[in-house]
């Protein structure tokens, strides 16, 4: 797989493609230079023109097997490899038979893409494109286009995912925290969300036995480009749920767990200081949950960008922090560290909170030596703007 210079013809056949896979979901993802090498890298002809063929329908096996040209006893491989490469999305009907569909860029293609490539020498590759495409946008990081980007950005984005807190009361590796969340606090004009913990998710998959661990490929691909995690996560922190990603599980990517350790990990990686990102099938926060990110700011394919001053950000939030005594502060910078949005800072070895910048995550609350920060219920969408160029704090 290795990367030559591209035809104008294949060039337009994959820039239509990944318009066809944004409609896929509810995130959009912008076509840029980086993104169209990252599928040059990785496709053939055969399954580009595969792709095109099969548009952005829904199709049951038989259906798509009449949409290609080769024979019946090599389709099979054929399409195997396209859903392994992620390329091809699996969904289920009402009856729970396997149907099948053109996948979004991301959450999607991307990810199975790195699970797919983990061990071939195009990965390091696939992985500096992709942090190439999010880099792409800091030269637009200046005034006064980052300001009218932030103005259309507001409107435009659409929330695809929550941010979501462990039940307070669980224990964790080393210390036990109960965050008070019963204080009233009114909420702004923004659409209201369901407030929910994800240890009820664990509870509600893991009675069906439908939980997947995976390893992060966000992570993996630091790891790659010799910029390993600086929150020293594990390898292994997703949870995904329901039969698509049992498919996932199956071709290697992932494994079944418990309930229980389910649990272990989501503890281990919120000590570490991972928010809990719940993303919806679709990006739509309107059908059900399909797994739960467990990522550092430092790593995040969604915090990552908005830290690097590349992208703006928006998210569900049902939680808002409130410290409770200025004077108790210490000035240990925990909260400041852990914070994912810089809504934590430390001035003059007191802590400072900007409200508008807070998702809810409960990190600093979680990791004040403290206890002297607590989560109050605010439900609401927080929109953060693309960062100033001197406010970032990852680079790539």
């Amino acid at each position: 797989m290795a990367l030559s210079k591209m035809t104008s013809a294949r060039k337009k056949k994959i820039k239509t493609v990944l318009s066809m896979m944004n409609k896929q979901n509810q995130r959009f993802i912008p076509i840029v230079r980086p993104l169209v090498e990252m599928m040059d890298l990785v496709t053939t002809d055969d399954e580009l023109d595969y792709l095109l063929k099969m548009g952005t329908g829904r199709y049951d096996y038989a259906q798509a097997q009449k949409a290609s040209p080769i024979s019946d006893e090599k389709f099979q491989s054929f399409f195997e490899t396209m859903k392994r490469k992620g390329l091809v999305h699996i969904e289920y009907d009402d009856l729970g038979k396997e149907t099948y569909r053109l996948n979004a860029i991301a959450v999607g293609w991307y990810e199975a893409m790195m699970h797919y490539l983990r061990g071939d020498p195009s990965e390091k590759a696939f992985s500096g494109k992709w942090n190439d495409f999010f880099k792409s946008f800091r030269k637009y990081n200046f005034y006064p286009l980052r300001n009218i980007q932030n103005l259309f950005l507001r409107t435009f984005l659409t929330p695809s995912q929550d941010t979501a807190i462990m039940d307070p009361g669980i224990e964790g590796n080393n210390k036990k925290k109960i965050i008070p969340i019963n204080t009233s606090l009114s909420a702004s004009d923004s659409t209201v969300y369901p407030t929910f913990y994800v240890s009820d998710l664990i509870e509600e998959y893991g009675n069906k036995k439908a939980i997947y661990a995976f390893p992060c490929v966000c992570r993996h691909g630091n790891n790659l480009l010799d910029s390993p995690c600086r929150f020293d996560m594990p390898r292994e922190s997703c949870l995904a749920f329901g039969k698509t990603a049992g498919a996932w599980a199956n071709w290697g990517y992932g494994r079944p767990v418990s309930k229980a350790e389910a649990i272990d990990i989501l503890k281990e990686v919120r000590d570490k200081g991972a928010v809990h990102s719940v993303i919806h099938e679709k990006d739509d926060y309107r059908l059900p949950v399909a797994a739960i990110c467990n990522c550092c700011w430092d790593c995040c394919g969604i915090l990552k960008p908005y830290n690097l001053g590349a992208a703006a950000l928006k998210y569900k939030a049902s939680y808002t922090a409130r410290i409770r005594d200025d004077a108790d502060c210490k000035g240990c910078g925990n909260c400041e560290k852990y914070c994912p949005t810089t809504a934590m800072k430390l001035v003059d070895k007191k802590v400072t909170f900007n409200s508008s910048r807070c998702i809810g995550c409960g990190q600093c609350a979680f990791q004040c030596r403290q206890n002297n920060i607590e989560l109050v219920p605010n439900e609401r969408v927080v929109y953060l703007p693309v960062l100033k160029k001197s406010e970032a704090r990852v680079r790539v």
